[in-house]
């Protein structure tokens, strides 16, 4: 299968009409308020009682009826309903794997410990364990499809071609892109950096991710059908990346390419948290020397907005809808993932909490919904957090 730039693609979630390469000036980045570039906010208190405690989410999956996702107190998998109330939980050692899997066609929760993958179904049931060897991040795409992103590069390895992306259709491998030799390549582990979030970034009901690699400026998609590139980010020429320079190994050598970035403080290292619903295009650019910003793109009009500087209006309840006071969940985690309609992150209880008293007090009143003044006014003072789910205007 081919890697291909599409001029037009039909998304399972819309349609985004327009050039492959898109032309990005951060330095022109609107701050806009809520109500102009979303339709709704809904603040879901995750509900809070003994069983279902837990620290902060770590990686979010969104499915028809449910919210699964794993959390930083336990290392469990929890189980919520989209409106908030408990369900269960899968309880895992300290030796499993942080990461999770959802094939949500058959309604299937997987995790990793070592070579062994276990099975769950979404009511916490155990369903088995068999065996994988493959290697890398994995994600399951579509009906019986699993796009894997693995790239290990060390003087130990076999001095031979590996690739970072493999397409298997079941166990047959379909398709690999982007080659790289596991003993010699330019970029060692090292020289990269970790983005807290898994490789690729859910849209939708599973049926397709996108994923970035870093010092690349591209943002692809995979879908059932494979991957394709999707959107070439063109940035300024003063923060863009110098790959000759870069790829040059006498003056930055494998391991050491964070040289490049002592000299070069405002180049954009990658385009990480993409996220594509209908005209909405989100990303933040990742430099190296200040905490990353957070953007969201219109197709239609190319209109580009500072999303973490987002202002509060009567639509969002006049709360503030993204946590970036530090410490920051959205600074750090940004979106956790996206579906057909709307975008994620999360809020500590206490901080949406204290927006309701500091707004009280400053006579700026809404009509909110009843179970969330309800939460509002509730006197428990270590609730678990609040999903914060964002409808982008399409």
């Amino acid at each position: 299968m081919k890697l291909f730039l599409l001029a037009m693609l039909t998304f399972a979630i819309g349609v985004v009409t327009g050039q492959t390469k898109l032309r990005i000036d951060p330095n022109g980045a609107e701050a806009p308020m809520f109500s102009e570039l979303f339709e709704e906010v809904k603040f879901i208190p995750l509900e809070t009682k003994t069983q279902s405690i837990f620290g902060s989410i770590k990686q979010l999956f969104v499915t028809k009826d449910f919210f699964i996702f794993t959390e930083t107190k336990t290392n469990n998998i929890m189980i919520f309903y989209r409106n908030g109330k408990f369900k269960t939980k899968i309880d895992r050692d300290i030796y499993s794997s942080g990461s999770i899997n959802i094939d949500f066609e058959n309604e299937r929760i997987y995790y990793n410990k070592g070579y062994t993958i276990y099975s769950f179904n979404y009511e916490g049931k155990s369903l088995g364990i068999f065996g994988d060897k493959r290697i890398g991040n994995r994600y399951i795409v579509g009906k019986n499809n699993t796009v894997y992103y693995d790239k290990r590069v060390n003087k130990v390895l076999p001095d031979s071609i590996s690739h970072e992306i493999s397409f298997f259709k079941g166990t047959t491998v379909e398709t690999q892109l982007f080659p790289y030799n596991m003993r010699n390549d330019k970029f060692m582990a090292e020289d990269t950096y970790q983005v807290m979030h898994s490789f690729f970034y859910t849209i939708g009901n599973g049926t397709q991710a996108l994923f970035t690699r870093p010092y690349h400026y591209t943002i692809y998609n995979a879908t059932s059908a494979g991957v394709d590139s999707l959107f070439q980010i063109v940035l300024p020429y003063e923060l863009s990346l110098n790959v000759e320079e870069l790829n040059n190994n006498k003056r930055y050598p494998a391991g050491s390419k964070s040289s490049y970035f002592k000299d070069h403080p405002d180049h954009i290292q990658s385009i990480t948290f993409p996220y594509s619903i209908g005209n909405n295009l989100f990303f933040k650019l990742q430099p190296s020397n200040v905490i990353p910003d957070s953007y969201l793109y219109r197709l239609d009009s190319e209109n580009l907005y500072r999303i973490d500087q987002i202002k509060a209006d009567k639509k969002s309840y006049y709360f503030n809808v993204l946590n970036v006071l530090m410490p920051s969940e959205f600074v750090n985690k940004n979106f956790l993932v996206a579906d057909e309609e709307y975008i994620y992150t999360i809020m500590p209880a206490d901080v949406l909490k204290e927006q309701y008293k500091n707004n009280k007090s400053r006579g700026l009143t809404a009509e909110y919904p009843e179970d969330l003044l309800k939460f509002l006014t509730g006197r428990n003072k270590n609730a678990n957090y609040v999903i914060v789910a964002l409808k982008p205007k399409k």
